[in-house]
């Protein structure tokens, strides 16, 4: 009974050093979304401006970005308060669109490599019929991450709620 007692000893053992080398269940340490706080979220009437995606660590960057997303807008002249030894602020804005549009950011996600900020785009559908171009963005603030951003940009469309004549 020497034989089967032993390969099962050895069977055993090598089923555990196999087991060892695998990584642990459930998700990865920092893989878990952050909590973050809507800062403003809207489309800006009549103005005109570029794609933005960018993680912002400053006061003094805050305010230059918030002068520029807030042009032409009955938005305050002074941006929203963040701590920024503590916090840090997301900002994504489409380009000019058409007229309704609609940026959301849905997700930020802290990693090994740096941050991953989930953004759903949504432009006009095709059958809109617009008088006045606009510029949608969404601000957020949450704890200070370490590290660079990677945008992860997602598709939709804002529907018009009518139809253009056939």
């Amino acid at each position: 009974m020497k034989g089967p007692t032993l390969s099962f000893a050895a069977a055993v053992l090598l089923a555990a050093a196999c087991a060892s080398g695998a990584p642990p269940a459930g998700p990865a340490r920092g893989s878990a979304p952050v909590t973050f706080t809507t800062l403003e979220q809207r489309s800006v009437p009549g103005q005109t401006g570029g794609k933005r995606r960018e993680v912002i660590r400053d006061a003094a960057a805050w305010k230059a970005a918030w002068d520029e997303i807030r042009a032409g807008s009955d938005l305050p002249p002074e941006p929203p308060a963040v701590d920024f030894p503590r916090e840090m602020v997301v900002l994504a804005a489409m380009p000019t669109q058409g007229c309704v549009s609609r940026v959301t950011i849905h997700a930020i996600t802290p990693g090994a490599g740096g941050v991953t900020v989930d953004v759903l785009e949504e432009p006009p559908a095709p059958n809109c019929v617009c008088v006045v171009s606009a510029r949608p963005f969404h601000a957020v603030k949450l704890r200070s991450l370490a590290g660079p951003a990677r945008f992860h940009v997602e598709r939709g469309e804002t529907p018009c709620g009518h139809r253009a004549p056939s």
